[in-house]
């Protein structure tokens, strides 16, 4: 056979591809768009534009009225798209390859689209996908409508109808895509096993409206031009704030813009509030709640109605306060708003120890004011714990010019799913203490989606023995908004909102049930000394009967906790907070080191455990050693308790010796095991007695959420599927008994031993082990 040569290859080659060429040019002639398809896809991609235009002057929500809104939309669109087109036009004059203004117009509606999304990788891929649809729909239909149609080539037909099909689906897809609620994907099917649970709690529904009769009324400064209820008709006129040392950087169009919108400046913020109140003599606890950032133009303040009226009627004074103006709006945020929000609290509450004391006031005498509680939602959450904070500080971190003279007596605190960090006094965190302290949150959270409560529960402390306790709530299948009436089912304003999934949450009416329960049980607890409901914060199991149906996971710690290990004193894993040593044997996991949120970490260290019991292995085990004496030393009795708290981690343990693959293993949609294993103490005999964690608590497994209905949305914005969640165990001393059935005896131990002999493979986290009372 003859081989051709290398000369008649390239000749044979030149040959092809020129007849590859005149085929393409023939099949183009016949389908190549005419001018009609440039301008339908230009009055397509104007479509995009205008919807654009739609959508903010619906949500823009600038304050000045929805006219105001479109009309800003309209000119702002009217204005960006001609210079796109014509900065377009201009490149593609220099390019010399597509038809200038048809594609600057194009590029220029999609440019009005992608403003209206928000995030810019978010925009762009909407206004690109948007773009693409609607030039093709646009470009297809006016191709339909030509005269030149009809005769046109067979295969220009089918292209163009194929085109168009795919448009039309397109924009099908977009509708459902932004209408259906979402799926419930990823949702476990783990509950705690009905043989385990505990005994109901034998007390009154702390959510069930109380004997006293509710009255209401407004408070403040008489002048809002934008809320008439704090208008000139307020029951109580009060004074103005000057907060002008805390806004030293807030200055320009943004000062002048919100100055403008609602009538006054920094330096005369209002003291404005609806109160609910008990009709009744008092005197009354007194209880403040204040909202976080949402849209200024939608007023958050009276969302909590629902509170103020349950905690009226069972004998608390209930103030909504007002920090609308402090929200994000007209383009803007307002800097260093998180330390003035904490602060304007506290001179809300100087207007309470002032009207307490004057005759005629309508809380004349009313009002306890050595029973306190501050509450707060998102940031309000954050500025209720600043305020904590505040209260025992004489100045201000940062301007020791600024003096404070406070010293209420704050009791406690309650964060509804709470920012955390915005605001550090000093640059560190914050610490507050010998408060009580509660925080919810919701798996579900798509605004503040770690739990961040958690960390100041971290930084809340004891100095001395006391009534005080911290418990943090968290509450599967809960979102952010729907603690608030007004705020809702969205976490996210319009259109982000449309991406949300919202299929997995609780009906509203659920979960402010979730919150009234807690919130109440709390102020009841820590204000009317009503210590029988401190058990729904050891155990959430015990209020089952008033809870929804969802999981719940809870952490609790007292002022008589004594922590053994708390894993943050040193590198060493093998000392303990306290003293003493520890010891891990056959573990496949034993590391210390930060604990993670779904993003981040929460800036303070577990321990983390990991085993895999091989068939006829002995099990691992995790011992710490008191330090000599501990056990008189801590007075440790019959009613003395070991606490823990424990985190199930969506992760596989090797077999001990063995170590993991260097690539990560994506776990998938398995559900997890809920972790158990024995708790054993070790007398100084040697002794052992033993008792098992799931006959005190359920550790769940990791609860896993699906925040959006777009798989790169979600793997962006939320990272993980699951975050740590704490549940402490609590097991009384009087359950150990030794192996010939006699009571453990306190005073004798010596060590405290996990072992892990009851779930076969787990990996766990635990934030500290110590000791209690019952």
């Amino acid at each position: 056979m003859a081989f051709l040569s290398p000369s008649s290859l390239a000749a044979h080659f030149r040959l092809w591809w020129a007849r590859a060429a005149a085929w393409c040019s023939r099949q183009w002639a016949d389908i190549r768009p005419g001018p009609e398809a440039r301008r339908g896809a230009v009055w397509g991609t104007l479509a995009v534009a205008a919807a654009g235009v739609v959508i903010a002057g619906l949500y823009l929500k600038s304050g000045f009225g929805r006219l105001f809104d479109f009309a800003f939309a309209f000119v702002a669109a009217a204005v960006l798209v001609p210079l796109v087109a014509l900065a377009v036009a201009l490149l593609l004059t220099i390019a010399r390859k597509l038809p200038r203004m048809a594609t600057g117009m194009m590029i220029g509606s999609c440019a009005v689209f992608f403003l209206v999304w928000g995030p810019p990788e978010l925009g762009t891929a909407m206004a690109i996908a948007a773009g693409l649809a609607e030039g093709f729909l646009g470009a297809s239909i006016a191709t339909f409508l030509a005269d030149d149609f009809k005769p046109a080539a067979l295969s220009k037909k089918i292209i163009t109808a194929l085109l168009c099909l795919l448009a039309v689906g397109a924009n099908g897809y977009f509708i459902w895509l932004f209408v259906h609620q979402g799926s419930m994907e990823k949702l476990i099917s783990w509950r705690p096993p009905a043989n385990t649970m505990p005994a109901k709690l034998a007390a009154p529904d702390p959510a069930l409206p109380g004997s006293y009769r509710v009255s209401f009324l407004f408070y403040g400064a008489g002048t809002d031009i934008r809320r008439p209820e704090y208008g000139s008709s307020v029951a109580i006129k009060t004074r103005t704030v000057d907060a002008s040392d805390f806004f030293k950087d807030f200055k320009g169009w943004k000062r002048w813009a919100r100055r403008k919108y609602w009538g006054f400046d920094v330096v005369k913020l209002p003291l404005n509030a609806r109160v609910w109140y008990p009709e009744g003599t008092g005197p009354f606890p007194l209880a403040l709640i204040v909202h976080g950032n949402h849209d200024m133009t939608e007023f958050s303040d009276p969302g909590y109605a629902y509170l103020g009226e349950l905690l009226a009627s069972r004998g608390f004074i209930l103030a909504s306060i007002d920090e609308n103006f402090l929200n994000s709006g007209l383009l803007h945020d307002p800097p260093n708003q998180q330390a003035v929000r904490g602060w304007m609290l506290l001179e809300h509450l100087k207007l309470w120890r002032e009207w307490n004391q004057t005759p005629r006031n309508p809380f004349h005498g009313k009002v306890d004011l050595t029973r306190i509680a501050l509450m707060g939602h998102s940031r309000g959450g954050e500025a209720a714990a600043t305020a904590a904070a505040f209260n025992r500080m004489k100045y201000y971190p940062e301007d020791a010019n600024v003096r404070f003279d406070y010293g209420f007596a704050i009791r406690s605190v309650v964060a509804i799913a709470p920012a955390d960090g915005q605001y550090k006094p000093a640059g560190q965190h914050r610490w507050i203490q010998d408060v009580s302290y509660l925080t919810l949150q919701g798996a579900h959270d798509a605004d503040v989606s770690s739990f961040m409560g958690s960390r100041q529960w971290d930084h809340v402390r004891y100095s001395q023995p006391g009534p005080w306790f911290k418990a943090e709530i968290y509450a599967y299948r809960a979102n952010h908004g729907q603690f608030n009436t007004v705020w809702g089912r969205t976490d996210a304003g319009e259109p982000l909102s449309w991406l949300l999934n919202l299929e997995p949450l609780l009906p509203g009416e659920e979960q402010r049930k979730i919150s009234s329960t807690y919130i109440s049980a709390f102020l009841e607890a820590t204000l009317h000394d009503r210590r029988e409901y401190i058990p729904l914060f050891q155990d959430w199991r015990v209020a089952r009967g008033w809870l929804p149906d969802t999981l719940y996971v809870n952490r609790y710690q007292d002022a008589a906790y004594v922590p053994l290990a708390a894993f943050s004193e040193d590198a060493d894993i093998t000392t303990a907070t306290a003293g003493g040593s520890i010891a891990g044997d056959n573990l496949s996991i034993w590391h210390e080191g930060r604990i993670p949120w779904r993003e981040g970490d929460r800036d303070y260290n577990g321990v983390f455990l990991g085993w895999n019991r091989a068939k006829g292995a002995p099990a691992a085990t995790y011992t710490i050693t008191l330090p000599e004496a501990a056990a008189a030393r801590w007075r440790l009795d019959a009613n003395s308790t070991v606490e823990l708290s424990v985190a199930a981690l969506d992760e596989d343990a090797p077999l001990p010796g063995k170590k993991k693959k260097e690539e990560k293993e994506k776990p998938g949609n398995k559900e997890r095991e809920s972790p158990d294993f024995t708790i054993e103490l070790v007398s100084a005999s040697g002794a052992t007695a033993g008792a098992p964690v799931s006959r005190f608590a359920a550790v769940p497994p990791p609860l896993k959420e699906v925040f959006t209905k777009l798989a790169p949305i979600e793997s962006r914005e939320y990272e993980k599927d699951w975050e740590p969640v704490f549940q402490t165990v609590r097991v009384p001393m009087a359950a150990f008994q030794t192996s010939g059935g006699q009571p453990f005896d306190p005073t004798q131990l010596t060590g405290l031993r996990l072992k892990f002999d009851r779930t076969p493979m787990s990996v766990i986290c635990i934030s500290s082990i110590g000791f209690g009372k019952r």
